[in-house]
């Protein structure tokens, strides 16, 4: 056992022993903390710097059009997986949710333009569609998680399949072409060289970026991650609340599916088959821990860019792609041991400070003493 002391406070503290305290002095280990929750950075820097040496076409303005272009079709997956992740859940039926919204409305447009036309009308619809479509299969994860009480990553789980299978029963599971001009021209279309498709995803990312730490919505997604039967008896609707959460990953998901078949100018059942290990890598890479309670909405943006830039950069220096999920499993699991590293660091600061200036009066007996034991 511990030794233990009296706190600042007057409470009982356990005075961590050497080794849990470490090496480093409380200064040393609160830098060492920050460097670890910001690696994420120094990683893309790396990166960046490293396949701009090997290789000089990699800093290219069409080397970076794509890596921004590649990153936005799937950070939207990635930035609803950060809200749900945050309040303690988790969705893997995002890739096919996205496959299903996209072939959903890539079949109504496919078949409700004319060709004489830009089909911007029939375009609009196909948005309606593919947002609907998402929004009601997050709907319904969230439902059977907050009236069920089924673990999410059962449910999401069920539903994967479930959503796959119906996308599949909409295209017969072949590819749905034929889509209008106007399709085209969001997909590949740029604003002063900037991609649409960059623009769209920039604004996600700075409007939920500033919900998740201004509004009510983000401080009850957190508050439910940290501890969610405190914010059960603080009077939160968590069902209602978990139904949103849930509901706004699914919009995200069918919106990506609409542009992701725009970009690649047809919609497949299959298009998010691999999305849904990328969305989740960036989460964790970005710093969002898998017990919730935290996270970056910007931390997700540094993790997509860092599979993105493995992925370009793999192609490049002309390393196969099957090396790329390799590495990415590596960062996944340096990311989560270096968060589980941090939070050791910052909770043994804490106990450092609870016994500097420790009272010298025993807790028990005696106007002198020391120490309990």
């Amino acid at each position: 056992m511990g030794q233990q002391m009296l706190g600042q406070r007057g409470q009982l503290v356990k005075k961590p022993r050497d080794h849990e305290i470490g090496a480093l002095s409380p200064t040393g280990s609160k830098y060492l903390a920050w460097i670890l929750e910001f690696s994420n950075v120094g990683v893309l820097v790396v990166l960046v710097v490293m396949f701009t040496i090997l290789s000089p076409a990699f800093f290219s303005s069409i080397s970076v059009d794509n890596i921004l272009t590649e990153t936005s079709l799937f950070l939207l997956l990635s930035l609803g997986e950060t809200f749900v992740m945050i309040s303690g859940g988790i969705d893997i039926s995002v890739g096919s949710m996205l496959g299903l919204g996209g072939v959903a409305a890539a079949s109504y447009m496919s078949s409700h333009y004319s060709a004489t036309s830009a089909g911007a009308l029939t375009l609009l619809v196909g948005l309606v569609i593919a947002l609907g479509t998402g929004a009601l299969g997050g709907l319904l994860n969230g439902a059977v998680i907050a009236y069920m009480g089924i673990n999410p990553l059962i449910v999401t789980l069920a539903t994967y399949g479930g959503f796959l299978g119906v996308a599949d029963l909409i295209s017969n599971g072949l590819p749905i072409a034929n889509l209008p001009g106007a399709s085209y021209t969001l997909g590949d279309g740029t604003v002063v060289g900037i991609p649409y498709l960059v623009i769209i995803a920039a604004v996600f990312t700075i409007v939920l970026s500033w919900m998740s730490i201004n509004t009510r919505f983000g401080r009850y997604t957190f508050a439910i991650g940290a501890n969610r039967e405190a914010v059960r008896r603080a009077g939160v609707n968590l069902r209602k609340h978990t139904m949103m959460l849930y509901g706004m990953t699914g919009l995200l998901a069918g919106l990506a599916g609409l542009l992701n078949a725009a970009h690649f100018e047809s919609a497949t059942s299959s298009a998010g088959a691999t999305d849904l290990l990328v969305a989740i890598a960036a989460v964790v890479i970005g710093g969002t821990p898998l017990t919730g309670g935290e996270g970056r909405v910007w931390g997700t943006v540094i993790g997509a860019l860092i599979y993105t830039v493995l992925e370009n950069g793999f192609v490049l220096v002309g390393v196969p792609a099957f090396w790329q999920l390799v590495v990415v499993a590596v960062l996944i699991v340096l990311a989560v041991y270096a968060d589980q590293y941090q939070r050791t660091l910052r909770a043994n600061m804490v106990r450092v400070v609870e016994v500097q200036g420790v009272a010298a009066t025993p807790v028990t007996g005696g106007a002198s003493g020391g120490r309990v034991r």
